[in-house]
């Protein structure tokens, strides 16, 4: 997933089909099963929408505007810059989304800086956020 702007220079929300497809990269809490959606319904405009686990339906938020994000939170663009890619070892992301999977696991879902390899990092500067 690449960042997208859009006029203007601004981050664009990344598209649903994407971050659902995305999401198959981490574990549901609950039924430690791979299989999620994203609850429409629940779509915000500031970013924030539900996924939702399609097995036991365990729903939990997933943040898509990270241009707020990362203006929010200073350590994260550090902490960005020190992750390593699991292919290529470069060292450096970019933040495509993060999901919060419970009360102890946040989930950053990156695109390496070289190689352009999307992977999952887990978060451990949000634990009980």
């Amino acid at each position: 997933m690449n960042v997208i702007l859009c006029a203007g220079g601004h981050y664009m929300l990344p598209a649903v089909q994407e971050v659902e497809r995305r999401l198959g990269e981490a574990k549901c809490a609950i039924c430690k099963q791979s299989s999620f959606g994203i609850d429409q319904r629940f779509m915000q405009a500031d970013g924030e929408w539900r996924g939702v686990c399609k097995k036991c339906f365990y729903s939990f938020p997933v943040y898509t505007d990270m241009e707020f994000y990362l203006r929010t939170q200073p350590d994260i663009p550090y902490r960005l810059r020190e992750i390593s890619c699991t292919a290529c070892k470069h060292r450096g992301v970019s933040l495509d989304f993060r999901a919060t999977m419970s009360v102890r696991e946040s989930i950053y879902f990156v695109t390496c800086g070289g190689c352009k390899r999307q992977f999952t990092e887990k978060s451990s500067l949000e634990a009980f956020e």
